[in-house]
């Protein structure tokens, strides 16, 4: 496999982890608007900071579209980390939804 081909595989990888992230926030969204006015209020946070994570994570991939080889790896890198941390503000608004569903 080429250099070419590796960073094809790499991207249609990520579009299918941000189609993933997509899906978790529509479905965060809709939890979100079936819960109390408490709930929605605690959890709210944590959704529009997710949101802002998976924006800036589409603005990287569209870079790395376009991007020189050096360009490249720090885009790589920067999605890598949208997606971890992503993840982490995912969790943090489960935790609090679930929370407030046992209640």
């Amino acid at each position: 496999m080429n250099e070419q081909e590796d960073k094809q595989t790499l991207k249609d990888q990520l579009k299918e982890e941000m189609a993933k992230w997509q899906t978790k926030m529509d479905e965060a969204k809709v939890q979100i608007h079936l819960g109390t006015k408490e709930a929605q209020e605690k959890i709210e946070p944590y959704v529009e900071k997710l949101e802002q994570e998976l924006s800036q994570a589409k603005k990287q991939l569209q870079e790395l579209e376009s991007d020189t080889e050096s360009a490249w790896q720090e885009v790589q890198r920067g999605l890598k980390l949208s997606f971890k941390t992503m993840q982490q503000s995912f969790e943090k608004a489960e935790q609090h939804f679930r929370k407030e569903d046992k209640k």
